[in-house]
Order: C-alpha cells, then sequence, then structure tokens
C-alpha cells in the first residue's frame, strides 16, 4: 500500500475519531479541549550548505517529510488550515502545512520533488522581481507557472522586492505590495489570497497595508502554533534551518499546541525609541491555571523578569536596549501530561520585534537585501 494510500487512511480515522470525541464530551470535557490549532513549517534555501543560516539540508528536509508521514501528523494545503481558522472549524490533532518562502530553486530542485512524489501539499511565497531576474539563485515565471498548475501547490506573494521593508515609509511600503500584486496578476492570470512578510517582518503600519490590500492572509515567522484566535494577518509559523531542522526540536514544534493569548504589547513588533519595551499578553481560558509551569526565553537576554498580574496576565521585563536587529520571545508551557511511550508536547506562544533601522531606499539599493530566517 502507497504511502499517500496509507496518509489519506490516517486522515480519515483521525478525524472520524476526534468528531466523535467532541460529540460524547460532556460540557466540562469540551472546555478542556484545546483549540483547534495547526503547525506550520517555513523552508528557505535546501541544500545550499553556503547558507547555513536560512538553509536546511536535503537529508534533514528528507528527514522531516519521513516525521510528517510517519509520525501521526495530517498535512494539509495552507488554503484549508486558513478556512479552518476564519470559521473556526476544528482541524485534526497534528495538522500541519508546510510553506518555503524566497522560491529559491535549491527548495525546487531539492525538496519539492519529495513532495510531489509523495501528493504532499505545500505553499511557495515568492517576489515577483526575483521570478523577473532571470538568474540561477530563484524560481522564474517558467518554474512557478508549472507548479501552480499542480491542484496541491498554492502559490502566495511576498514584496516585489525580496527584502526588509518593515521599516520603510508606508508610501515604499504600498509602493512594492501593489507592485508584486500587479505582476502577479500579470504572470499567474489570479489574483494572490496569501502574503508572507520577508524574513518575518511587518510593522503596525505594514500590516494594515496588507490587510488592505485584498489578502485573505499573511504570515510572519515568529514560533507559534496557528489557531482560530489567531491574527489571520499575523499568522505564525517555525521557520526551520540547519540549527533548527534536528529530529529532537522538529518533532517538538510539529507536536506543539497552540497557546492561546491576547491583549500582546507591544502592539507594534517595530520598536523604536521603546527600546526595551515591556513584553505582556494575557493567557486565556483555562490554561491560566498553569501559569506557574510557563518558560520564557528573550534573545540577547536570556530568562527575562516574569510577573503575573492578577489571574492570567504576563509582563516581561528586559534591563537593556536590543542591540540585534531582530528580537525574538519564545514561551512555552507544557502541554497535557503524555501517555506511556509518547513524547510531552509543549504549548507555544512567540513573538518576532524588528529594531528599527535607518535605510536607504529600495531605488538605491544595487540588489536586495538577504538575510536568515530568524529563529
Amino acid at each position: 500500500m502507497s504511502v499517500t494510500v496509507l496518509r489519506s487512511l490516517k486522515t480519515f480515522a483521525l478525524q472520524a475519531l476526534t468528531g466523535l470525541a467532541l460529540m460524547s464530551a460532556s460540557p466540562a470535557e469540551a472546555q478542556s479541549i484545546d483549540p483547534s490549532g495547526a503547525v506550520i513549517f517555513a523552508y528557505q534555501r535546501v541544500g545550499e550548505d553556503l547558507y547555513p543560516d536560512d538553509n536546511i539540508s536535503k537529508e534533514q528536509f528528507a528527514e522531516n517529510i519521513h516525521e510528517l508521514i510517519e509520525g501521526g501528523y495530517t498535512i494539509l494545503p495552507l488554503p484549508k488550515i486558513v478556512a479552518a481558522l476564519r470559521d473556526k472549524t476544528r482541524l485534526p490533532d497534528r495538522a500541519v502545512a508546510i510553506t518555503f518562502d524566497g522560491a529559491y530553486r535549491s527548495a525546487l530542485d531539492n525538496a519539492i520533488p519529495l513532495l510531489l512524489g509523495n501528493n504532499i501539499p505545500f505553499t511557495v511565497f515568492f517576489s515577483p522581481d526575483q521570478a523577473d531576474s532571470d538568474t540561477p539563485q530563484y524560481m522564474g515565471w517558467s518554474d512557478i507557472r508549472r507548479l501552480g498548475k499542480n491542484d496541491i501547490v498554492t502559490l502566495g506573494l511576498h514584496t516585489a522586492a525580496y527584502t526588509r521593508i518593515a521599516d520603510r515609509d508606508t508610501a515604499e511600503i504600498r509602493q512594492q505590495v501593489n507592485k508584486a500584486t500587479a505582476r502577479f496578476r500579470a504572470e499567474i492570470k489570479d489574483s494572490p489570497a496569501f502574503f508572507a512578510y520577508p524574513f518575518g517582518e511587518y510593522s503596525k503600519a505594514y500590516r494594515e497595508i496588507i490587510t488592505a490590500s485584498g489578502f485573505t492572509a499573511a504570515f510572519g515567522l515568529q514560533s507559534g502554533v496557528a489557531y482560530d484566535g489567531s491574527d489571520l494577518f499575523a499568522i505564525p509559523r517555525f521557520a526551520i534551518t540547519e540549527s533548527y531542522g534536528d529530529d529532537d526540536r522538529f518533532r517538538m514544534t510539529a507536536s506543539s499546541l497552540p497557546l492561546p493569548v491576547s491583549d500582546i504589547t507591544p502592539d507594534d513588533p517595530m520598536i523604536g525609541a521603546n527600546n526595551p519595551p515591556t513584553f505582556g499578553f494575557t493567557v486565556e481560558g483555562a490554561k491560566a491555571k498553569k501559569l506557574a509551569q510557563l518558560s520564557c526565553f528573550v534573545s540577547e537576554q536570556g530568562k527575562p523578569d516574569m510577573t503575573i498580574v492578577g489571574e492570567n496576565r504576563v509582563e516581561l521585563r528586559v534591563e537593556k536596549p536590543f542591540e540585534s536587529d531582530r528580537i525574538r520571545v519564545n514561551c512555552t508551557m507544557p502541554g497535557p501530561a503524555p501517555k506511556p511511550g509518547e513524547d510531552q508536547r509543549w504549548r507555544w506562544f512567540g513573538m518576532l520585534l524588528t529594531l528599527h533601522q535607518t535605510q536607504p531606499s529600495l531605488e538605491d539599493l544595487a540588489a536586495p537585501a538577504a538575510g536568515p530566517l530568524p529563529n
């Protein structure tokens, strides 16, 4: 029996069991069920050893996919996950999605054939300027159009240039988004539904531009599990690279559970004069009763000073201003006690903030800026 058929049978059985569990649960039990969620992975380069910060080896990628096929996960198309989040319909436990940022040819050559051969759905986010460039590093329009004709492939958009743009003038951001959308429509003969912020970086104003531009959803690179309370224009994804793609970490992230939070501060992930900011969030529902088990880590600072305000408000304070241009906050909490033979599952919430930098305009750049996927 083929891997595809086995996976389909597993998916059908898991969905049926999930439905029966929900129907038979008492009201008290139903309240304890985790919110419907999905883990979304983001890859960039595959098999380009000269770029370890944003690359994963071919062997690691194959191991990741083997784990997803054999480990009891349900690999879903990104549109199905977004529709479930939007409509608040339940997804199967251990639902995952696969995405690629940057449309690198190494992903086309070294990763995508494995997915197509196993009928595994995935999404490719690309920048039209790269597709126009006719350089061997990126997929060209013929590659992208060919992928788009496959029913299991979803095409998504970055800005026109694959560059860091979050701290630029709103007019420049809007111009980049409009140019990208126009080129997508001209070449693909369709309108893009999904947008991914290059390198996961965005500001409050940037997000508002994307929200007003007709997209259905947008994706960052802050670690965390997407669930039906997520901001549809800042959906989290786990960035997978050589350093963060080993078997143990991949299994831990793939099996992660949502940590539902609200009232997140700072409300703008672009950090300017408020450096360092005070980080805070409110933990929702019954998860607040386990705040004593919450552990947070802030890049450059290690474990921050954590204060619990009232019953469910968490505030994190750091002493020194940040120097790095990317600031990552990760908070985890153990999930339900595992059954014998099972690994502990973790609830995960993350933030990715960007330190405002004075940069030249895009027209002054000789080539689009590049950088590693932040982890």
